[in-house]
């Protein structure tokens, strides 16, 4: 149950359950979760029945973020200069890494944002997504420690901790995407609309990467832009597709 200053807990309990299973841990304070997903813009609505928001635990959990990461690349990469940890850590912690996590986790839906937030389409915005996800990390650390939170960066940032030895992983995912597909089938990724959903000012993109004829892999986003880096970035973290793609040519020939 809800600990803090909020009157009422926003959240039903199969809400908490489906957020706790989400992302893998179990808080003892859901108030903190609260306001780990409580924008400025929804507190400042609703002042008489919300008391924080995650501004506070968003500077928190960014310098988490960053200490933990930057320990982890120190052990890994003991031969690498100060240069080349910074340009690891960037391409772990950027916008667009920690908003393909929170889009993965299906967090978006549980954010609460200001009316004119809604509006504008901020729900699925990379900017949002990252700082929402910053702020959680601040929260499991207020709630249980350092040793839960660095815990929940391991187990969220592995993917991307395990292709750290791939220099290439520092590249836009598109180019890298582009890159691997030619390499392996001399075909250049296509990008097209699935789907567009909402009204003119909020829409939703939902993008898809082709190779040939085949779906590889969609992502969503507030513009075509950002939903093409997610569907790249989704298909570079599998390699199924290469087999399908590879079937499919072996096939046709």
């Amino acid at each position: 149950m809800c600990t803090d200053t909020d009157l009422v807990c926003p959240f039903s309990p199969e809400d908490l359950k489906d957020i706790e299973l989400s992302i893998g841990y179990n808080f003892n304070d859901h108030a903190k979760l609260t306001n780990a997903l409580t924008r400025r813009s929804f507190w400042h609505e609703n002042r008489s029945s919300c008391s924080d928001n995650n501004e506070r635990m968003e500077f928190l959990g960014d310098s988490i973020l960053n200490m933990v990461v930057a320990y982890i690349l120190y052990l890994r990469f003991p031969g690498a200069d100060e240069g080349e940890l910074q340009k690891r850590r960037a391409s772990l912690v950027k916008q667009n890494s920690l908003s393909l996590i929170m889009r993965d986790l299906g967090l978006a839906r549980f954010i609460r944002m200001g009316k004119g937030d809604e509006r504008s389409g901020c729900r699925e915005r990379n900017s949002i997504l990252a700082d929402t996800l910053e702020a959680v990390i601040g929260a499991v650390f207020l709630d249980s420690g350092y040793e839960e939170a660095t815990k929940f960066i391991h187990t969220h940032f592995r993917t991307m901790l395990d292709r750290l030895d791939d220099p290439a992983c520092f590249e836009d995912s598109k180019s890298l995407l582009q890159e691997r597909s030619q390499a392996l089938f001399g075909v250049t990724p296509v990008y097209a609309v699935l789907e567009e959903i909402g009204e003119e000012h909020s829409r939703i993109f939902r993008m898809g990467v082709f190779l040939g004829e085949t779906l590889v892999a969609a992502g969503e986003g507030p513009n075509k832009k950002e939903a093409a880096q997610v569907a790249a970035a989704r298909a570079l973290s599998s390699s199924e597709w290469e087999e399908s793609v590879h079937e499919k040519r072996k096939n046709a020939l």
